[in-house]
């Protein structure tokens, strides 16, 4: 495959001695013409040796990079942890300059953007922010606490959820391109921990809750939103805690945890409907969820350990023996890939800290360490750039050819403002052509499974090929 990059990724980052901002440009290179040879994985008897030579077809239009971003925070030993973002190279981008405790814990990209939210201390309190590609802005104005959990980018629009003190209490906030809407109306705790946005439709998960005089939350409840409309998944009668929600179609996947009495169960709720994913012998807790192909992916942990679960099976997400355990915080699956991010235990001395970890097919491929365990450093969470979760019409400019929608469920229409269209052809990912239409202007892919495919578009003004995303 020819890809072309026409353009530059703007890394921002402030010299932490000088405080100075440093513009540094990196020219994005293509990844074509490399055979991948995947590990034997034990995952599930679906992942098997193999070497995938990718996207073989040669493509004369241009595509972005499927580029890995982590998002969470780190210490470099001397001042308060900053937020921050990996590549899966290892490249670091400091988001934030270290004088300041702050973290990312929601990481999202769209058509060529990279965007975040989290939250920064300034003076006592702390700011809800957004980062695209560097650049911050407040959602809130650090008068009350406040944080922002979880962002997503839809049709343009960019939504994040959190919450934000009222004095007393914690409210549950999504904010829509920074103006904010209320979840709860502020006589009891709440908050949002998670996004996902739906065919137009915006989903929030999170709790609602009382704190007792232990300062542990009574009388909780996992809350899903959708529209700003809630619905109880739990009845208050435990302690319950939401981390994640997706959503494909009409099916609504919810991860989190449950108290049994003695410790907290890990969970993952399907339109309500709970599956234990522990035996509650520990404490547990699913922290993400993520569909694909058919296939539920959950991360989280079993007491010290690091989990994945595989359509409610545990399977080993592996380290080094000479550490101490871990927690897995978020997965994004692409392709013949699953991607982890989290935590890992060192004990060094006296000192214990935690470490952040990237895991990739249940490999440990990128970690990012405070000097000498002095301090925490944590992946909170994980995106593949890889348009799956992209809504936008893919148009190209030269010759007026759009697609819509995209995704796409059943029929998938084309559109041309200058010529006729001759031929369409369906590509898988891998390069094989799947099914070929003549002077159509729609085609149906409704007996087609989910996942990336390209559309190869013929007129009179040439051949042109676009990424689609089949729900």
């Amino acid at each position: 495959m020819i890809i072309q990059f026409p353009a530059i990724l703007i890394d921002l980052t402030y010299n932490l001695k000088s405080e100075t901002l440093i513009t540094k440009t990196k020219t994005m290179k293509s990844k074509n013409n490399h055979t991948i040879t995947d590990k034997t994985v034990s995952l599930f008897g679906k992942i098997t040796q193999m070497g995938l030579a990718l996207l073989t077809l040669i493509f004369t239009t241009q595509l972005s990079a499927q580029d890995v971003y982590i998002g969470g925070y780190d210490h470099d030993g001397t001042n308060s942890s900053f937020a921050q973002i990996w590549e899966e190279d290892g490249t670091k981008h400091n988001i934030t300059n270290g004088n300041n405790p702050a973290r990312i814990d929601g990481v999202f990209a769209d058509n060529g953007d990279v965007y975040a939210a989290g939250s920064e201390r300034i003076g006592t309190k702390y700011r809800a922010k957004v980062w695209k590609n560097g650049i911050a802005t407040n959602l809130t104005n650090g008068t009350q606490h406040a944080r922002a959990h979880d962002i997503f980018v839809y049709d343009g629009d960019v939504y994040a959820a959190g919450y934000e003190e009222n004095g007393t209490k914690k409210v549950a906030k999504l904010w829509k391109n920074g103006n904010v809407q209320n979840l709860t109306d502020g006589s009891r705790n709440a908050h949002a921990e998670s996004i996902f946005v739906s065919n137009g439709d915006v989903y929030v998960v999170g709790i609602e809750y009382d704190f007792s005089v232990d300062g542990n939350n009574v009388n909780s409840v996992i809350k899903l939103w959708k529209n700003g409309t809630a619905q109880d998944l739990t009845s208050g009668v435990q302690s319950v805690n939401a981390k994640s929600v997706f959503v494909d179609g009409t099916d609504v996947y919810v991860a989190g945890n449950e108290h049994n009495g003695t410790n907290y169960i890990a969970k993952v709720w399907k339109n309500g409907n709970a599956q234990n994913l522990t035996d509650g012998s520990n404490n547990a807790s699913a922290e993400s969820v993520f569909y694909w192909n058919g296939d539920v992916y959950v991360v989280g942990y079993d007491g010290t350990q690091p989990r994945l679960w595989f359509n409610g099976v545990s399977e080993p997400l592996h380290y080094n023996t000479n550490l101490d355990g871990g927690r897995a915080y978020s997965i994004y699956v692409s392709g013949s890939y699953y991607y982890v991010s989290g935590t890992l235990r060192e004990s060094n001395g006296s000192d214990v800290c935690d470490y952040a970890a990237l895991w990739r097919n249940g490999q440990v491929i990128l970690t990012s360490a405070a000097p000498a365990c002095v301090e925490n450093t944590a992946m909170l969470s994980v995106f593949v750039d890889d348009g799956l979760l992209s809504t936008e019409t893919m148009v190209n400019q030269d010759n007026g050819i759009s697609l819509y929608p995209n995704p796409v469920q059943d029929i998938l229409y084309l559109e041309t403002t200058t010529e006729n269209i001759q031929k369409i052809e369906l590509h898988s990912i891998a390069g094989q052509k799947l099914q070929t239409w003549e002077n159509q202007d729609n085609i149906n892919l409704t007996s087609y499974a989910s996942g990336i495919y390209f559309v190869k578009v013929q007129s009179s003004a040439g051949i042109n090929t676009i990424k689609i995303i089949k729900e």
